[in-house]
């Protein structure tokens, strides 16, 4: 499992980011996880499995949307402000498990 945090500039996730890694199951200890700016991104997006998108580009996911379009395997979240602010790994990878439960 391939998971992209996305952000504005990349540095904001990177909390996130280590608190995910830290909440990982021992059965997703191979779940590989990634933050980088949205210009940064833009280019590698077809690496990832879901893509998460910070509160502050947000209001791009339709656009990133659009740049996937072709990407059969990816899913994009937008983390909620709460769980972003609070660097709630454990929160994040719930979504991405309960969206797991769910195909």
């Amino acid at each position: 499992m391939n998971i992209l945090l996305v952000c504005a500039c990349g540095s904001s996730t990177s909390l996130l980011m280590q608190n995910m890694k830290e909440n990982l199951s021992a059965d997703e200890s191979n779940w590989n996880i990634e933050a980088l700016s949205i210009s940064e991104a833009k280019a590698k997006f077809g690496l990832y499995d879901y893509v998460l998108m910070a509160p502050q580009v947000k209001f791009q996911t339709n656009m990133v949307k659009e740049l996937c379009k072709d990407i059969p395997q990816i899913t994009i979240i937008n983390v909620p402000s709460i769980d972003f602010g609070r660097c709630n790994g454990k929160g994040v990878l719930d979504l991405i498990r309960n969206d797991l439960k769910n195909k």
